[in-house]
């Protein structure tokens, strides 16, 4: 998922992310930190597009949000269902 410059004031962000991570079923707490991490690093990063990449294989979600040239990396394990 890919979002301009002018976009990343918005919720909208957060929100995908979070359902993602609810649609893989995770929840609760650690949910909630991950969701907040990520956009910590958002808000750290220099102003401009930004890039949220997941990719889950072999029961673990690697999450990389790329922004001005610098990435944030997060994994966790997800339920196999």
């Amino acid at each position: 998922m890919t979002l301009s410059g002018g976009a990343l004031d918005s919720p909208i962000l957060a929100d995908v992310f979070h359902s993602v991570l609810l649609q893989m079923g995770l929840n609760g707490e650690a949910t909630g930190r991950l969701v907040d991490q990520m956009m910590a690093a958002r808000r750290a990063a220099p102003a401009g597009e930004c890039t949220l990449h997941l990719d889950a294989h072999a029961g673990e979600l690697a999450i990389t949000l790329s922004q001005a040239g610098g990435d944030w990396r997060a994994s966790c394990p997800v339920p196999v269902r």
